[in-house]
């Protein structure tokens, strides 16, 4: 990860550092970035900018429908309990591990889809389980998951969620959809420039998305990165030297996928890169 890091890894059974505090957003573009970067840049990172539709598509769903039953948190918590209440504790509050609920939790998966959540689990837990040891069966991963929403507030619905569902149902906190906490892996869109003062921006840019892998990118990333349509939003960018063989001179006005960790900081929104890939060397939507 890059000198930005994301910060906690408060998900299912690994700690990381915890994240900082969420700073206010905002941002406003313009037509002529080198001309007129400096001057907005005192305004523009104070004007609210309303949340943005997701990635590529909107979601099927959020967990704040009912996206699972009852009888299956119920079932969940007796496969928890087996599992994962050693190191979680009885009611995910955390003991050796980090705690499963509340705004620490949330913060640290919130805007992604439940088979990020699901994966990590089934790909890490329980922690130290010997190589021999009977796998957990993928359905009582998924009824883990289902009793870790109910103990975090989420109401239940008539179906259960099954393996399926989980790629189309987002995370969200009660409020609903938001952007992406402060310090996230995630990935944009926009037109790459620099301005007067030398530093690399990405201007028109889209809301940042929870990016999944920090270099690399996927034919189906780069297919909907380049379908995008360009935002309202301006980041300065950082750490460019951590992108290999990148030269942004040659790719000045281009449309761009840039993916990195990104600072909230009133007037100096930033992401500090871990990758760019060009999507057009035409940056006109």
């Amino acid at each position: 990860m890059s000198a930005y890091k994301i910060a906690s890894m408060s998900g299912p059974c690994q700690s990381r550092t915890q994240q900082k505090g969420m700073a206010t957003k905002g941002h406003r573009t313009h037509k002529d970035v080198s001309i007129l970067f400096p001057s907005l840049m005192f305004l523009c990172f104070f004007v609210a900018v309303p949340f943005i539709d997701a990635w590529s598509q909107a979601p099927a769903g959020t967990v704040l429908e009912g996206v699972f039953s009852e009888v299956q948190a119920k079932r969940g918590q007796a496969a928890y309990s087996e599992n994962c209440g050693g190191c979680h504790g009885g009611d995910l509050e955390g003991i050796s591990a980090p705690e499963l609920k509340g705004n620490h939790f949330l913060e640290r998966w919130r805007e992604d889809m439940l088979d990020t959540i699901y994966t990590y689990i089934r790909e890490n837990m329980p922690l130290g389980r010997a190589p021999d040891a009977p796998r957990i069966p993928d359905n009582e991963y998924v009824d883990i998951l289902s009793h870790i929403l109910k103990v975090n507030g989420y109401r239940t619905g008539e179906s259960d969620l099954t393996l399926d569902l989980l790629e189309k149902i987002m995370l969200v906190g009660k409020n609903g959809p938001q952007p992406v906490p402060d310090g996230s892996l995630v990935l944009t869109v926009g037109c790459l420039s620099q301005a007067r003062d030398g530093v690399w921006i990405l201007f028109s840019a889209t809301e940042p998305a929870r990016a999944r892998r920090s270099t690399t990118s996927t034919p189906a990333e780069l297919n909907a990165s380049s379908q995008k349509r360009l935002g309202t939003l301006i980041f300065r960018l950082a750490d460019l030297e951590a992108v290999p063989d990148f030269a942004p001179d040659s790719h000045k006005g281009h449309k761009m996928q840039a993916k990195g960790y990104l600072t909230r900081q009133p007037g100096a929104e930033r992401i500090s890169l871990s990758s760019m890939a060009m999507l057009d060397s035409m940056c006109g939507q």
